[in-house]
């Protein structure tokens, strides 16, 4: 019994020593080939744009004037506060980032607006705005409100620093010819 044992032991340690590379190779496969995807079109994006716009911009509520003479000073800080949302829209990391600060741009320069109503340069960033948000019409309503502004002896410089402003803005410029158009260029 114990010859067998050993004898067992034995062709056990010879049949396990062997080489590292000794026997026959696996048999390698040759992966599948996939077609390359297609690439993307290379030509410019098609901006869809809103083609409406339900706000009347051109409207002169009753005693427009005395309120903007009473609030003007006071709705500063909000425009800037408005231009302010626009530059960390630009900046911002993410679509729904972007997408909140231009909403709550909007919002701000409509509430200045309608406190004070004669205030070019938050008329023009309210376009910008209405711009960014794909909001032509609107963008285009609101560049026709600050032409209409350049007529009044009281805020002719102010709005034709945004008239100027606005001919530059890459935003705008997105629809420049509707928007010098709307401008009366």
């Amino acid at each position: 019994m114990r010859i067998i044992i050993l004898a067992a032991v034995i062709l056990g340690m010879v049949g396990g020593c062997a080489g590292l590379y000794s026997g026959k190779p696996e048999k390698v496969r040759r992966p599948k080939t996939e077609k390359m995807p297609e690439d993307a079109p290379t030509g410019p994006v098609e901006i869809k744009w809103v083609t409406e716009c339900k706000a009347g911009f051109q409207e002169e509520p009753a005693g427009a004037m005395a309120k903007h003479k009473r609030n003007v000073d006071r709705m500063k800080p909000q425009i800037d506060q408005g231009a302010a949302l626009l530059d960390q829209a630009t900046t911002a990391a993410t679509d729904d980032e972007k997408a909140g600060n231009v909403k709550q741009a909007i919002n701000t320069l409509r509430r200045v607006l309608d406190e004070a109503p004669y205030s070019a340069k938050a008329t023009y960033q309210l376009a910008v705005a209405y711009a960014r948000a794909r909001r032509k019409e609107c963008s285009k309503a609101l560049l026709k409100r600050l032409a209409a502004l350049e007529k009044y002896p009281d805020f002719q410089a102010e709005a034709k620093r945004m008239i100027d402003s606005a001919q530059e803005d890459s935003t705008l410029k997105l629809f420049e010819k509707e928007m010098l158009e709307a401008l009366g260029k």
